[in-house]
């Protein structure tokens, strides 16, 4: 049960910080820092995610994709904003959903 409610609070406590040109994601654990000008596309859908690349606590996931082929899974709460907020940044950022998805 602990190790369960330890997973909860990490994962449940992701943050997302846009600042200058940088997205920060954070967690208890770890951290990442990625490039806004380097993002090349956000896809909303159901990901088979793995541990190392999820910064995310929901089911239905944002995966942005960065650099050449790197890629991380988030959910923010305000999906819409936070994809609107990247593109303002890098308006070459592709956006795409899968047919169907609800939230």
């Amino acid at each position: 049960m602990a190790v369960v409610l330890l997973a909860r609070y990490i994962w449940g406590n992701v943050t997302y910080v846009i600042d200058d040109n940088v997205l920060r994601i954070s967690t208890p654990l770890k951290s990442l820092a990625i490039n806004i000008d380097s993002i090349k596309k956000i896809r909303r859908g159901k990901f088979w995610v793995e541990s190392r690349r999820n910064y995310s606590a929901a089911y239905i996931k944002l995966r942005i994709i960065y650099d050449r082929s790197n890629y991380v899974y988030v959910s923010p709460e305000d999906e819409e904003s936070f994809v609107n907020t990247l593109q303002a940044i890098n308006p070459n950022i592709e956006y795409s959903s899968e047919r169907g998805l609800k939230s």
